[in-house]
């Protein structure tokens, strides 16, 4: 990938930790990371989040089938 490229898009990335705030309630531990519980920082909704933080480097195909599988319930069953 172009170095280029890749700086442009890590710089119009948006952060995690600039969307959400960390409520320091970490909610429980699963087979990729660890789960906390988190808020919207802008306010948009009073929603509480479950945010995973993935342990370790790259993702494993185990945990792309988890997050396919969040996205596709977050679509067809959440709100």
């Amino acid at each position: 990938m172009d170095h280029d490229f890749k700086t442009k898009l890590a710089a119009e990335r948006e952060r995690v930790e600039d969307l959400f705030e960390y409520e320091g309630c970490k909610v429980g531990r699963g087979t990729y990371g660890h789960v906390y519980k988190a808020k919207r920082k802008d306010g948009k909704d009073e929603k509480e989040y479950a945010l995973k933080q993935i342990e370790g480097t790259g993702i494993s195909m185990s945990a792309c089938r988890e997050i396919a599988f969040v996205q596709y319930i977050d679509v067809y069953v959440g709100n």
